[in-house]
């Protein structure tokens, strides 16, 4: 079992990438250019002469073509981000269909019926498919810029060379910035950012933000921890790495740090699991994380952890689905938690 950055269990059946035929890696043929000297985070788009159109990413690259792209590609993220702001992909990488075919909460209300699929697990893009698609961009998510999430870094040439690629940083940005830089890229790429359902969203957001404020004021002392295991390790969350996690600490959350975390996790044996207390654990809710009723099982020392004595274990969706009527059903269901929760489980 391997521990990735943000998701503790990684598939590690890395399957090799098939061979491409030259001309078919440079199908669309346009390559990302390095221009204008932006700062990672920059202004978006910028307009240049002749109709031609730019976009400067979260990696400082400017990306120019020669007209606004029209045919996305997406990892699930970005994709639930670009879709629920009105931007519709033709192909999605990573996280789509749970088992029971229903669509994955990374990739939010994408149409899976109308994309076409490259790829769900690590590290198994479909580079064929990809070409076959004729992308005029390609749009991933970064952790760690400039790392391009579910592309692999010895796969990320050969992407570049079928379309010019995107990264939008979330790691260490809050919820509301990385959705604001993807509304900077929508706009960009045609979408009307004042449409009524976008409007909407963007104020539900809003209103569930001020209710969570509003359920922590009530609830002065209350401390929380966020979390995930296995059978054999108790990973303790990061909170600055955390993009919903330190969003819900500007909000007022008090949140457990570990003091000897590695980037986004602390990893705890079982039998260091009681080192950090808190009244309410929030844990991830995946379905390739142990699960507590498994725990409850299998591990004797979850039972002793003081919010599962209380009975104060809640859902964690770690990966949270970028779009702002996504976002805001976790800040609401959050809140909810918040309300029912005693913050005097630790004196």
């Amino acid at each position: 079992m391997l521990i990735r950055k943000l998701i503790p269990i990684r598939n590690s059946r890395l399957f090799p990438v098939l061979a491409l035929l030259l001309a078919a890696l440079l199908l669309a043929g346009c390559t990302n250019a390095s221009g204008g000297g932006a700062a990672p985070g920059g202004s978006g788009s910028s307009p240049e002469p002749a109709e031609s159109w730019s976009f400067v990413d979260d990696r400082g690259i400017t990306v120019t073509l020669p007209e606004r792209p029209t045919r996305v590609v997406a990892q699930s993220t970005a994709a639930a981000a670009l879709w629920s702001l009105g931007v519709e992909v033709v192909g999605v990488f990573g996280p789509q269909r749970l088992p029971d075919g229903s669509n994955d909460p990374t990739v939010g209300d994408v149409d899976l019926s109308r994309v076409t699929s490259l790829g769900e697990a690590w590290g198994e893009l479909d580079l064929e498919k990809l070409a076959a698609l004729k992308p005029d961009l390609i749009v991933s998510i970064m952790y760690t810029p400039p790392e391009l999430w579910y592309v692999l870094p010895d796969v990320e040439p050969q992407v570049r060379a079928i379309a010019p690629t995107v990264g939008i940083t979330v790691g260490q940005r809050s919820i509301k910035e990385a959705m604001q830089r993807f509304e900077e890229l929508a706009g960009a790429l045609g979408a009307d950012l004042n449409a009524p359902q976008v409007a909407a969203a963007r104020q539900r957001f809003e209103e569930a933000s001020e209710e969570l404020r509003a359920a922590l004021a009530e609830k002065p002392g209350l401390t929380a921890m966020f979390g995930a295991g296995s059978l054999e390790t108790l990973w303790v969350s990061n909170p600055p790495y955390y993009g919903d996690l330190s969003y819900f600490q500007e909000l007022g959350m008090q949140i457990l740090v570990p003091e000897n975390p590695e980037s986004y996790w602390e990893a705890l044996s079982w039998e260091q699991a009681l080192r950090y207390q808190a009244d309410v654990l929030f844990y991830d809710s995946r379905t390739e994380v142990t699960q507590p009723p498994e725990l409850a099982a299998q591990v004797p020392t979850w039972s002793h952890i003081p919010a599962v004595k209380a009975g104060q274990v809640y859902p964690w969706v770690a990966v949270p689905p970028y779009s702002w009527d996504g976002l805001a059903t976790i800040l609401e269901d959050v809140a909810a938690a918040v309300r029912e929760a005693d913050p005097h489980v630790i004196p």
